[in-house]
């Protein structure tokens, strides 16, 4: 009986995507209010209900900067150290979890306390994965290098990121998308997917254009 109510659901998942997934690629960094905003109250809640159609990666990088240091790096971010090292936490999470299920819960967790650099270990043990490598990495020239090359993957954006969050649909940039990412994720993703709609889109309805017309909640480079 279980197997066979794990193949009908892998069955409804397969049918309920029967076109690619909507991309979703978030640019942001740990510390700033905006990327926090967005990310729990517009892709994290979206995810949980249309994880089926998207395809969600996550770059916890944004304003910052870096440079060499011997065989490793030294990081300048832009709302500080902490923040640096909040970043690092999720390169180190991304690279250990490699399953975005996991990663999307973990990062959700992380930005919704109280302060994000000291809530890896609380988040850690609430998705079920165990702190210590996480904090070896963090800690560790692995943990630079993981950071260093989502700061490498940033520089490969065209546009270059000038603000965050920087959040690309199916790989394209546009300023007044991403303000309706910020105001309303779900119909973004629902209206831009191109296969049959799941349940979860049927409520989906475009919030009126005025609220489209604020300026972006963003965070820009100094």
């Amino acid at each position: 009986m279980r197997t066979s109510l794990l193949l009908l659901s892998c069955l409804a998942a397969a049918l309920a995507q029967d076109a690619p997934p909507v991309k979703i690629d978030l640019y942001y960094e740990t510390l700033c209010p905006y990327s926090i905003d967005f990310v729990t109250t517009q892709l994290y809640p979206t995810w949980t209900i249309l994880k089926d159609i998207m395809e969600v990666e996550m770059f916890p990088f944004g304003n910052a900067e870096y440079e060499a240091d011997g065989d490793g790096w030294v990081f300048t971010c832009q709302h500080g150290d902490e923040e640096c090292h909040g970043n690092m936490i999720h390169a180190c999470a991304k690279d250990h979890f490699k399953d975005i299920n996991i990663e999307m819960e973990f990062v959700n967790c992380l930005l919704s306390a109280d302060y994000p650099p000291n809530a890896g270990a609380t988040c850690a043990a609430q998705v079920g994965q165990d702190w210590a490598p996480l904090e070896e990495c963090v800690s560790s020239l692995e943990g630079q290098n993981l950071l260093h090359d989502v700061a490498v993957q940033e520089e490969k954006l065209d546009p270059q990121l000038y603000f965050v969050p920087w959040i690309l649909v199916n790989d394209v940039f546009d300023e007044d998308l991403v303000t309706e990412c910020q105001v309303d994720l779900k119909y973004v993703v629902c209206s831009t997917y191109t296969g049959t709609l799941p349940e979860a889109c049927t409520t989906a309805q475009k919030i009126k254009p005025s609220r489209f017309s604020h300026t972006p909640k963003i965070t820009r480079k100094p």
